[in-house]
């Protein structure tokens, strides 16, 4: 596949995979702000916490998922059915098992979760250990499931798990904010969001059904050289995992257990953090299947090239995503949740999408390395990153409260990018290209070209405070940084390539007997 046949096939797929966060992100700006009006502080802190444990499954889940579409995309690219049916099948065994460990964990957590976060009103006890059983036992039946997810990801069809994802959790989170209106409890909410997590499980499996790949699922596929290759491959991801858990996982539970009167501003300032990192990874996660396929047919200089333009396409859309959000973050705050929340969750939002953002400026590089098998070479850096972000946000915690595990977060991440231009880049062999055009070129060039804007639109929003004007303004600086980045940061064949790419993906935009892609 050619350079614009790799960049075109990248963004039908970050469509896809941005119509899925797209569905997330309703829901982000529709529940918060309906659970913090309806459920008291204590309430809606637990709520929150509740779903942050549910969710280390689902670290469990996208690790294997990713896995799964690494393998199934090796296979694809050397036309090996029968290496993509004995990954498949490892995969869903793995899977199997993790799910029951899952359950049990579940179970003690649930058991003991008023032991390990005192703060909770004790009226409320009972129904949080129920629901933290509904959603984390929910979760883990879906496991075996992303088997199939992993598969779609691997062979391109995005669209599919777009699909599930986006039915699955809307369908959870109007089941869970009707529950919290009508006053039904937590219990009742996390019914509904267990459902929704098993919604997306019945899609996967009609749409298999539908492709017609059931024949790669099999018992005679599982051997014991196919799940070692697996096991081994998934190791180091489960590291990687958990380096993620400690990185953006803790965060809560340390807020919980040492500073809970701030654990609901928290949670509010984390689900804004999360605004920039969802979409950003649901464009970059579309590279791991295409590196794949391109380093078990070619040299380490193309995937080398492919980090180079991604990691700046990926910069420039990251500064793009971050203009309006820390320009327009002190009157969406009060707008969203309210005056009370906005005052107390702004300087930790600040922090935690400044962390964000320095985090995400490698996420290119990291989804090609993971793409490539270079995942074990990679993995000083996120566990580095992990272990200085839990240290520095427990004692940040304790002499700071909330905002110290906030700087702790931030300091993390800095952490890792040294991390990886320190002990990772230098070892990752299948990827070749220079680290100081990747800094400068690639990283602080689009920087420079959105910084102007970004600080002219804060100015101009601190002077003017009536809402439309603010939106006006923020409207107008996201234009000026599009027009700088166009003019500055690509070259004229890159534009080129660009427009291709639009038309290629929105082929009605295109004009009569224009180029195709």
């Amino acid at each position: 596949m050619n350079g614009a046949g790799v960049f075109s096939k990248v963004a039908v797929n970050a469509v896809a995979n941005l119509s899925r966060t797209g569905a997330a992100w309703a829901i982000v700006l529709f529940l918060p702000p309906l659970l913090v009006r309806v459920l008291d502080k204590p309430t809606y802190a637990t709520w929150f916490l509740i779903l942050q444990i549910g969710a280390y499954v689902a670290l469990i889940d996208s690790g294997i998922q990713s896995a799964i579409g690494r393998f199934v995309a090796r296979a694809e690219g050397l036309q090996d059915r029968r290496y993509m049916g004995q990954a498949l099948s490892s995969a869903a065994l793995i899977l199997t098992v993790a799910a029951l460990v899952a359950v049990a964990v579940t179970v003690v957590c649930s058991w003991q979760l008023d032991h390990f976060f005192h703060g909770i009103p004790t009226s409320i006890v009972p129904a949080a250990r129920q629901s933290l059983l509904v959603i984390g036992i929910s979760l883990a039946i879906s496991l075996p499931f992303s088997t199939f997810a992993g598969a779609f990801l691997g062979l391109q069809m995005n669209h599919i798990n777009a699909l599930a994802g986006s039915v699955g959790k809307v369908a959870g989170a109007a089941g869970a904010g009707w529950a919290a209106w009508r006053h039904h409890g937590l219990l009742e909410m996390a019914l509904w969001m267990g459902f929704g997590n098993l919604l997306q499980g019945v899609i996967y499996v009609i749409s298999w059904k539908r492709l017609g790949l059931r024949g790669l699922l099999r018992r005679a596929f599982l051997t014991g050289r196919a799940i070692s290759e697996f096991s081994r491959f998934c190791v180091a991801m489960f590291a990687t995992q958990f380096a993620a858990l400690l990185i953006t996982g803790m965060d809560m539970p340390v807020v919980a257990a040492f500073d809970f009167h701030s654990a609901a501003y928290y949670a509010v300032a984390a689900t804004a953090g999360s605004m920039l990192a969802a979409p950003h990874a649901a464009i970059i996660t579309t590279l791991i299947p295409v590196a794949s396929g391109i380093s078990a047919t070619e040299a380490p200089d193309r995937l080398g090239q492919i980090v180079l333009r991604t990691t700046r396409y990926g910069t420039a859309v990251l500064c793009l995503l971050t203009l309006p959000l820390v320009a327009g973050l002190s009157p969406f705050l009060r707008l969203w949740v309210g005056v009370d929340y906005a005052r107390h969750a702004l300087p930790l939002a600040v922090i935690l999408v400044a962390a964000q953002f320095v985090r995400l400026t490698l996420m290119p590089y990291a989804a090609i390395g993971f793409g490539a098998g270079q995942q074990q070479r990679m993995l000083v850096s996120p566990l580095g990153e992990g272990v200085v972000n839990l240290g520095c946000s427990v004692m940040g915690a304790w002499y700071l409260g909330a905002i110290g595990v906030a700087l702790g977060t931030l300091v993390g991440a800095w952490a890792g990018v040294i991390l990886h231009f320190t002990n990772s880049m230098p070892r990752t062999d299948s990827m070749k290209f220079s680290r100081s055009r990747l800094i400068f070129t690639c990283i602080l060039k689009p920087i420079c070209c959105c910084v102007p804007s970004l600080l002219l639109t804060l100015l101009l929003t601190r002077i003017l405070h009536t809402p439309p004007a603010q939106v006006a303004i923020i409207a107008i600086g996201e234009l000026v940084a599009i027009w700088i980045l166009w003019r500055a940061n690509f070259d004229f064949r890159e534009r080129e390539e660009l427009a291709g790419l639009f038309s290629h993906v929105f082929p009605y935009s295109s004009r009569p007997g224009g180029n195709r892609a």
